[in-house]
């Protein structure tokens, strides 16, 4: 049985395909003012870290949906109108990346979680800060360890993003139906994030 969502925490998972050890994954707890960061290898990690903390939200950098048509969801087109370069979901090695990230969210989703698609790369941009820039932003706001690669920094910048969304300050770019849809920062919000008026 899964145990009660607490608020105020938000998870962030950078997807690597299993067994490379380069899945980030994110948490914010707003609560105490705390993150934490690991690099984690399998969907049972993940899943078990998950059911550990009971996050009130989770958002994964990966696409969750699959095309109606050809290799590109509308939400990649409407991406690409805001200047935001998201790689299309069946393109390549994409494909096997975009399957398994919906397996996750899917089993996440079983056991009662809320989870979103987000893409931290679209997310500093649309507030203007690269990821040193986002280190330093949330490590003078919140008490944590030293992050420790890339993967761990999209995988905060996805906690964050989740945090934004519970406080109304993001979007939501929606494909057709059954294909998903990406949360993005809203871009009036953004003096609201430089004034730390959420962390």
């Amino acid at each position: 049985m899964t145990p009660p969502v607490v608020r105020g925490i938000y998870v962030g998972i950078d997807l690597a395909l299993p067994n490379r050890k380069r899945t980030g994954l994110g948490l914010i707890n707003a609560n105490e003012r705390t993150y934490v960061v690991s690099t984690l290898s399998t969907k049972e990690e993940i899943i078990d870290v998950i059911l550990r903390q009971s996050p009130s939200l989770i958002c994964i950098d990966a696409p969750l949906g699959l095309p109606k048509r050809g290799i590109n969801r509308l939400v990649e087109i409407k991406a690409r109108k805001l200047g935001l370069k998201l790689i299309p979901p069946l393109l390549g090695p994409m494909r096997q990346l975009t399957m398994y990230g919906m397996q996750i969210a899917n089993e996440l989703r079983q056991h009662g979680f809320s989870v979103l698609e987000v893409h931290p790369t679209s997310t500093l941009k649309i507030l203007g800060m690269d990821r040193q820039d986002f280190v330093k932003f949330i490590t003078s706001r919140l008490r944590g360890p030293l992050i420790g690669n890339e993967h761990e920094v999209d995988a905060l910048v996805s906690a964050f993003t989740c945090l934004l969304h519970d406080n109304g300050c993001t979007e939501e770019l929606t494909g057709l139906e059954d294909e998903g849809s990406l949360i993005i920062p809203r871009s009036d919000c953004i003096t609201r994030v430089v004034s730390h008026e959420f962390i």
